[in-house]
């Protein structure tokens, strides 16, 4: 590809791209991750890599320029400071899993057919077939697992664990 054809394309990709990567991820923020949400961000955001790589090195010299600025070396700064931080630092924010040793009992949650975990959560298979279907899943065979559940409805298991066990006796 030539020159021109980079130029021409380089900045219509950038906002393209970021406009995919910006509302993906306020609305992955606010989980709200239907379709695709999730994987259009983690894998389309390679084109936004691609495309800023591209833009930056069709007007290098324009973005050269703004590292003799102080304020510009100073936001570029702050941001580089935060990214390694954010490798560093161990986070103890929200997880959305199990903990360690709960995982073991999780996945034994969710591979009992609703017949068996009935028993286990002391509602009957009709009452949990009732409250998967208030959160939209499809859950009509009592020999279905939880597991089973989530993939067909395009879920996360643990999700689906958790509207099961909410609300216990």
């Amino acid at each position: 590809m030539d020159t021109t054809t980079l130029r021409r394309f380089a900045t219509p990709l950038v906002i393209g791209s970021f406009m995919l990567m910006a509302v993906t991820g306020v609305m992955m923020f606010f989980h709200l991750e239907a379709g695709i949400i999730k994987a259009a961000h983690e894998w389309l955001s390679w084109i936004m890599v691609l495309a800023v790589g591209v833009h930056v090195s069709m007007h290098w010299r324009s973005f050269s320029r703004y590292f003799t600025q102080k304020p510009a070396v100073a936001v570029v700064g702050l941001f580089a400071t935060v990214l390694v931080a954010s490798m560093l630092i161990q986070g103890g924010g929200e997880r959305r899993g199990p903990p360690g040793g709960q995982m073991q009992a999780a996945r034994v949650l969710l591979n009992a057919p609703l017949n068996q975990l009935a028993g286990v959560t002391g509602k009957t298979v009709e009452a949990l077939q009732g409250q998967l279907q208030q959160v939209g899943l499809n859950a009509s065979d009592a020999n279905t697992s939880l597991e089973d559940i989530a993939r067909q409805n395009q879920r996360n298991p643990v999700e689906v664990l958790n509207s099961v066990l909410a609300n216990q006796p």
